[in-house]
């Protein structure tokens, strides 16, 4: 559940902390206080997209945080936190989110950096908001197919497990079988050239990756040797010339330095200056002229470093453009010329195979069948009193099977909710409701059923009640109340029978503070809470009448 929200610089809210408690918290406030603001924050905490407009204007960053404590996800939460390298508690989990103006946003998990997607599958199993997630149940036959699993009992689940098993194995054999009958001909000509390019590249003797930069290296030095031999042998000029080489000239200048010192110490560095800078430059002549003993023109060296370059610049062209890609294609290659020995294998063996597999799965998946037959009966009628009780009494709820073309992983059966919203329409698909009233109440009713079965600890409903009568307003109020017996429930309402449902309630404000706008949020006592209803059942003048209602509704509600 979510027990503290922390909010800076979000929006209009400059700083807002709150505490949360377990079952029902009901938030109210006048449109546009910032309530929906706070839901924004908590979708931000389970991976909602973040934007820089969401920054409070003029502030650098929002900092939005979490306090968790879990309960039946803390197994599946901790092995998530593992999977990516995140510490964690057995019992608390504190998630954070940074919006930046500039630079990067950030994300927490327990003081620890990590990524959006991986903030989304750990909020999968924290929060459930009303809106966020609704149009998978309406249209996502997979995901109804999941409800019902979710449903079943255990022994469901370890035939689940033992069927998918099998089915991985039937997906492999099948595999086999479908290359093996493959054109043989398409088959021969990718063979072919995949055994000419393993052929070309196998040849070429590749063996590093770096091999063209060093010959390129090498290349240029062979390529410009005599320009490297006429310059070495200038500068030699230049250096030993007996009447004006730089070894004479230098001997002089030596000569005239040490001549120097005789009129004082003071010219004694600068004499030492000149012989270290005379030693030097004959340093660096003995240098050059050893290097270019070691250089030897090598025709024979030359030809072979320029034709390994034709070859490895040829192959970069056809496979590249780098060389390490040539490396990759080669890999590539190998490797799917490897899978061709699956060609080897008996077509007669492996249809046989297949058909043994198939038989078996036939009858695993006709056991799932039946127990999810027996699970959609009885959630038909669950959802038919859940219906009833939000006043859909006349609605008729069907969990409709057909059978698969073929195997799934989760078997044979396609699943479609379908649903009747009033007397004489065709039960159709949940997505096809029209009605926004009716479709909320649907949304309710399902939610109050798999919440059951599902570990997410925190169910956000936002305005869940926004176009209904207030009958029905009450009937939602008092639905969220049961779902809140066992999960945290927090509701948004203009609703004053949806406030009056809650086991504790939040006022949101919206308040003007030299020329900035703030939101506050803080609890309601009961007399508060009492004043707060009877102004959303009449008005801003509350009399003492005004309040009785209120208190009889909040009794009604509570004692039904």
């Amino acid at each position: 559940m979510l027990v503290e929200l922390d909010i800076k610089n979000f929006a209009i809210i400059k700083s807002l902390k709150v505490r949360f408690q377990e079952k029902m918290t009901v938030i109210i406030g006048e449109t546009g206080a910032g309530k929906s603001i706070i839901i924004d924050a908590v979708s931000l905490l389970m991976g909602g997209r973040g934007q820089k407009e969401m920054i409070r204007s003029g502030e650098k960053k929002a900092v939005i945080t979490g306090l968790f404590e879990l309960d039946d996800q803390k197994e599946k939460i901790a092995d998530l936190c593992d999977k990516y390298g995140l510490p964690h508690e057995d019992d608390q989990l504190v998630i954070s989110r940074e919006l930046a103006v500039k630079g990067r946003n950030v994300v927490r998990i327990n003081g620890q950096l990590t990524t959006i997607n991986v903030l989304r599958e750990i909020g999968n199993y924290l929060v459930d908001i009303h809106g966020q997630h609704d149009q998978q149940i309406l249209m996502d036959q997979d995901r109804q197919i999941d409800l019902v699993d979710n449903y079943a009992p255990a022994e469901f689940k370890d035939k689940l497990a033992a069927y998918q098993v099998d089915f991985a194995k039937w997906q492999k054999v099948t595999t086999q079988l479908r290359h093996l009958r493959q054109d043989a001909q398409e088959l021969a000509q990718k063979q072919d050239i995949l055994q000419f390019q393993n052929n070309e590249l196998e040849s070429a003797n590749l063996e590093d990756p770096q091999e063209d930069e060093k010959l390129e290296e090498e290349f240029n030095e062979l390529n410009n040797y005599q320009k490297i031999a006429d310059t070495a042998n200038y500068f030699m000029q230049l250096y030993d010339d007996d009447e004006h080489g730089i070894a004479t000239l230098l001997g002089d200048a030596q000569n005239a330095a040490t001549d120097l010192t005789e009129f004082g110490s003071k010219f004694k560095d600068f004499a030492k200056t000149v012989d270290d800078g005379a030693y030097a430059l004959n340093d660096a002549r003995s240098e050059l002229s050893n290097l270019m003993d070691q250089m030897d023109f090598d025709e024979e060296r030359f030809q072979y470093v320029t034709n390994r370059l034709d070859t490895l610049n040829s192959l970069k062209k056809k496979y590249g453009p780098t060389l390490t890609d040539v490396f990759s294609f080669y890999a590539k290659v190998q490797k799917e010329l490897g899978q061709f020995e699956t060609g080897g294998l008996d077509e007669e063996k492996l249809k046989a195979e297949v058909a043994q597999i198939e038989n078996k799965l036939s009858k695993e998946a006709r056991q799932l069948h039946l127990i999810r037959e027996k699970v959609a009966h009885s959630l038909e009628e669950q959802i038919k009193q859940e219906l009833a009780d939000l006043y859909m009494e006349k609605a008729r709820f069907s969990i409709n099977f057909e059978e698969t073309k073929t195997f799934t992983a989760k078997g044979i059966d396609a699943i479609v909710f379908l649903i009747a919203p009033n007397p004489g329409e065709d039960l159709m698909p949940l997505v096809k409701i029209v009605s926004g009233g009716e479709q909320s109440r649907l949304i309710l009713a399902l939610k109050s059923i798999f919440s059951r079965v599902e570990p997410v600890g925190t169910m956000i409903f936002d305005e869940i009640d926004t176009g209904v009568s207030g009958r029905v307003s009450a009937a939602i109020g008092k639905k969220m109340h049961s779902i809140g017996q066992n999960k945290q429930v927090i509701a948004i309402t203009h609703s004053p029978q949806v406030a009056a449902a809650g086991d504790q309630r939040y006022l949101v404000a919206k308040k003007v503070k030299d020329g900035s706008t703030f939101t506050q949020i803080g609890p309601l006592s009961k007399e508060e809470t009492i004043t707060a209803i009877a102004q959303m059942m009449a008005g801003q003048d509350v009399t003492d009448a005004a309040k009785k209602n209120a208190a009889d509704l909040i009794k009604s509600i509570k004692d039904e």
